[in-house]
């Protein structure tokens, strides 16, 4: 049985209705040991043969056995595998990638060893065995064609396959260099069946053991020059096992791999190229989505509260206010850890802002927990605060350092304004600029600033009156109704500054009562809430306050003490504010408690209650998504096309590269795979650089205000579609590319 047999092999191309015969009735048998030359004039057909041979060609009629075995049914996935077992090829034009390495060429050959120092041993052998040691990592760009030409025969024995096939090896190389290739093919053949397509028997005469002539596609001539040297049967190379064949398919994606980074680290120019353009884009993605991003609000709950874990927001079913005493009764029964009676703060948002800085956002205010600010100290007074705020405020505040800084807090209401100065004790920055910002009070703190939001939301009066001991008003000024109620944070404890008119009379009429000491002060709220069309009056005897006269600038204010206001406020309050706010370990404890609370005839929810918008904000919302996503998609449509446009270029380029390994026997999934391989990790850059920029956005405070802050799985979004527009265009250029048949894809001949 001979090693390989053509029996009537036939070659038809037809070309726009042309019919062309390559080669006809070619019946030919070949055994391992031969040096075959075969010679014919120009278009004979004789490299058609050589094609048809190497499976890189289909035949038409007749038929190939290699062992014996058939090969007219083969599929392209057959005929991979047989050039992978069976053939290696030397090209007249070498065939040899440019971008490659000596060391890079030889070792695409040896991708079926696995372990990789073997592999460049093995390599290494076999560049030194044809002689170009000395060029080892030497581009196949740079060498002469004898060195090129070598590499290939090197590349050829890496394979260690049974066949080599020469077309035309020296038709390139002068005649000292063509001496010593053709000596060389022989050297390294000897237990091989080397076939040499050739237009001058004399080159190849004095080691070829038969000659074949080809005339008008047909065989004119097979003639015996000499014996073959006997092959040793312990030189045959034994046919690969099944179990090894099947590992050699399952180690394909490691093969993939190799190759794909070997292919990225040898063409670094179109590597950075890919990487520049995935970097852009992926930037102008994360852009566009950042500046999209707010679209997304959309589908966020709509809290009736802000939701704190562990908090329970608790009513009165009858709408009258929960009182503090009730308050205390429930927090103790139920095992609440705090309970705050004036929770107004915690549902509210102002806006704060400096005059030599625009700054304007919302923030929320919260007593001071167990939180330890990382830069300055905890807020200790009434009037400090220490605050949580995205990097765009740095500039206000400085990074680092805290001085004597203090920010203003405007709380606005039809009637009242309260501008009320915090002294900064320190800054904690974040940089989600989704967050809202953060203002952390002391407890009294929180209880003086809640009294000025409680007293912005309604119309409130006060009245100054002496009350003699019979109860009657001996003093009432007219005016006093009118009065604007101010803060000073510096007025000790207990303190009133009153205008001095009134201070005087007071003093004159106490001096000319019956009974002086009978005579006493009080100090009267009159409190409307807005809506609720009622007013409710409460008297606060000043004993134990001090009320002296303005002067200067002072003079016709009622100027009182933080607690004197916190004080007055929260009394006024007492007939109006229903809601109390009760506190828990966690939303569970919360929870637990509600149901208890809810049987004691109150209403309770935990904070984290969502409620139904209207429908006008629904439909106003979900148009400014679908005009955000449009705009979001339109985006990634045209990076797809931009990048598909792009990586089109590039793998075009890697077109002749990837022919050579065709005809090398790599399987196409290996060299899919390392297509695929390569554009990821051109995409690791890109990631990379895009995290650096986006992190140089996010600290940059004036950069900060311009971008939202992305969350999680906006990035896995742009992660998983980046990476997924990547691989469907690198995919769709492989398809393009592998249209086109090893012998075509070899001759320039175009993938469409």
């Amino acid at each position: 049985m001979a090693f390989l047999q053509l029996q009537g092999i036939g070659k038809i191309y037809v070309s726009e209705g042309n019919v062309a015969v390559g080669i006809r009735g070619v019946d030919l048998s070949f055994e391992r040991g031969e040096f075959v030359a075969i010679t014919g004039r120009s278009g004979s057909g004789k490299s058609t043969l050589l094609n048809v041979i190497s499976g890189m060609d289909t035949y038409e009629e007749g038929e190939l056995l290699i062992e014996g075995q058939p090969t007219s049914h083969y599929r392209q996935a057959d005929w991979e595998i047989y050039r992978e077992k069976y053939v290696s090829f030397v090209f007249q034009d070498y065939n040899i990638i440019d971008s490659y390495t000596v060391l890079e060429n030889v070792e695409l050959a040896l991708l079926n060893i696995p372990d990789p120092r073997e592999r460049r041993r093995r390599a290494i052998e076999l560049i030194e065995r044809v002689g170009l040691k000395a060029h080892l990592h030497h581009k196949g760009s740079k060498l002469s064609g004898g060195q090129k030409q070598r590499t290939v025969i090197a590349r050829a024995l890496a394979k260690d396959s049974p066949i080599i096939l020469a077309d035309e090896p020296t038709g390139n190389l002068d005649a000292e260099t063509s001496r010593e290739i053709i000596a060389l093919l022989r050297e390294v053949s000897r237990d091989k069946l080397l076939i040499v397509v050739t237009h001058n028997f004399e080159q190849v005469e004095e080691y070829a053991t038969r000659h074949v002539r080809i005339f008008d596609g047909a065989v004119e001539a097979d003639q015996i020059v000499a014996e073959p040297e006997p092959v040793a049967e312990e030189e045959l190379p034994s046919p690969v096992p099944e179990t090894k064949r099947k590992a050699v398919r399952s180690d394909r994606f490691g093969n993939g791999v190799l190759l794909g980074a070997t292919i990225f680290k040898a063409t670094p120019k179109l590597s950075a190229f890919l990487c520049f353009l995935l970097l852009v884009g992926t930037i102008a993605v994360s852009l566009v989505t950042s500046l999209t991003g707010s679209a997304w609000d959309l589908f966020d709950p709509h809290l009736m509260f802000r939701h704190i874990p562990g908090r329970a927001v608790v009513v009165t079913r009858t709408g009258d206010p929960v009182t503090g005493a009730e308050m205390n009764a429930l927090a103790a029964e139920f095992g609440a850890n705090k309970a705050v009676r004036y929770d107004y703060l915690y549902d509210q948002s102002y806006n704060f802002w400096d005059w030599d800085y625009d700054l304007d956002f919302d923030y929320v205010i919260s007593e001071n927990g167990t939180r330890t600010p990382k830069i300055g100290r905890a807020p200790e007074t009434v009037t400090e605060a220490h605050l949580y705020l995205p990097i765009s405020a740095a500039p206000l505040f400085g990074k680092k350092e805290i001085k004597d800084t203090t920010f203003t807090v405007q709380l606005a209401s039809w009637d009242y304004t309260f501008s009320v100065d915090l002294t900064v004790t320190g800054v904690t920055y974040f940089y989600n600029n989704t967050k809202k910002a953060e203002v952390l009070l002391s407890d009294e703190g929180f209880r003086f600033l809640s009294a000025c939001a409680l007293l912005s939301s309604q119309s409130l009066s006060v009245r100054y009156e002496l009350v003699d001991g019979t109860g009657e008003v001996l003093f009432t000024p007219t005016w006093s109704r009118d009065l604007i109620v101010t803060v000073d944070p510096d007025l000790p404890s207990g303190t009133m500054i009153l205008p001095s008119p009134i201070v005087n009379t007071a003093h004159q009429i106490r001096a000319g009562a019956a009974d002086p000491a009978t005579v006493t002060e009080r100090f009267t709220a009159i409190g409307t809430k807005y809506g609720s069309g009622s007013s409710v009056n409460w008297a606060y005897p000043l004993d134990g306050y001090r009320a002296v006269a303005g002067d200067g600038d002072r003079d016709g204010k009622l100027i009182v003490s933080p607690d004197l206001f916190t004080t007055v406020t929260e009394g006024v309050e007492d007939g109006l504010y229903k809601q109390v706010s009760l506190f828990f370990a966690s939303d569970a404890a919360a929870k637990s408690a509600i149901e208890g609370i809810n049987g004691k005839g109150y209403l309770a929810v935990l904070s984290s209650t969502t409620y139904s918008p209207d429908p006008s904000e629904i439909i106003v919302s979900t148009v400014l998504f679908v005009l955000s996503a449009a705009f979001w998609l339109f985006a990634l449509l045209f990076f797809a096309f931009f990048v598909s446009l792009c990586c089109g270029r590039s793998i075009d380029a890697f077109r002749g590269d990837m022919s050579i390994m065709r005809s090398m026997g790599i399987p196409v999934r290996v060299i899919r795979i390392g297509m695929y391989v390569r554009m990821l990790l051109s995409l690791i850059p890109a990631y990379l650089l895009s995290g650096v920029a986006v992190f140089f956005i996010f600290r940059t405070p004036a950069l900060n205000r311009l971008f939202r802050f992305p969350d999680p799985w906006q990035f896995v979004l742009i992660t998983v579609g980046i990476v997924a527009l990547a691989l469907l265009s690198t995919r769709r250029q492989i398809r393009r590319l592998f249209k086109t048949s090893v012998k075509t894809a070899l001759r320039g001949g175009d993938a469409a």
